[in-house]
């Protein structure tokens, strides 16, 4: 299923009566929610990555608005893996915003085969929002695409300062730093800005004080870490609940 195909049933979902939308007493959303609990509570919070594949299918698409797209159970499994349960223990966790979640059955004449779930989450001083469309595959609700978007922080956490700094001071961060032998961000100079990249995703950093950078969407905090001789020997990242280290290589 294409994104814009998705899109559409989002859109038809919440423009439909009221009387569309489950009700929280009802069977369907009931097993959404145990369904929602398990994927995130489970197997995202805990890194049971064995559940997230039951619930999944196999040909999952996962659109995100800062990190692109993932295609296939094999490819989102390894994403999470390897960029948050590197370690076995999951780096950052979510929380389901109460009463932020509505459910939008789907029919095809009086079969129900699907069903579209929106609400919205944190992770640590993130917010999010997102959309999963669940369907039937012989009688098992499986999350068949998801769209993950509007991610920002609140204001209180914004860092809105601005550092020039030359070229030369900014080869000095240059480099490969690894967080785990999967996660390793490259830093690296491109048009005067520094940029930090890892699996094919790279993004802007701004400096906002001494040795401190922060990505355009404000998503994480990273300082570098500087020896008593003033060598950089490594980089703390924090964000989104979550803070690691790594070793520049």
């Amino acid at each position: 299923m294409k994104l814009k195909t998705l899109i559409a049933l989002i859109f038809i979902a919440t423009v439909v009566k009221v009387n569309s939308q489950a009700q929280e007493n009802t069977d369907l959303y009931q097993v959404l929610m145990a369904k929602d609990s398990l994927l995130f509570e489970v197997g995202f919070n805990q890194c049971n990555l064995s559940q997230i594949e039951k619930l999944t299918m196999d040909d999952i698409e996962f659109y995100h608005d800062k990190d692109g797209i993932t295609k296939s159970r094999k490819k989102f499994i390894a994403s999470i893996k390897n960029n948050l349960c590197s370690t076995g223990s999951n780096v950052l966790k979510r929380v389901l915003n109460k009463g932020s979640v509505a459910v939008f059955p789907l029919y095809r004449g009086e079969e129900l085969y699907g069903a579209i779930q929106n609400g919205s989450h944190s992770f640590g001083q993130t917010q999010a929002t997102y959309s999963h469309l669940w369907l039937l595959e012989k009688e098992e609700w499986k999350l068949s695409r998801v769209l993950s978007y509007n991610h920002h922080q609140s204001q209180v956490d914004l860092k809105n300062n601005r550092i020039a700094l030359s070229e030369a001071a900014l080869n000095q961060y240059v480099g490969e730093y690894e967080f785990s032998p999967e996660f390793v961000l490259t830093i690296r100079v491109k048009d005067a800005q520094l940029y930090g990249g890892s699996q094919g995703q790279e993004v802007k950093i701004n400096c906002y004080e001494e040795h401190k950078f922060i990505d355009d969407g404000q998503t994480h905090d990273l300082e570098f870490l500087i020896d008593e001789k003033g060598t950089v020997t490594g980089l703390l990242m924090k964000g989104s609940g979550m803070e690691m280290t790594a070793e520049r290589k």
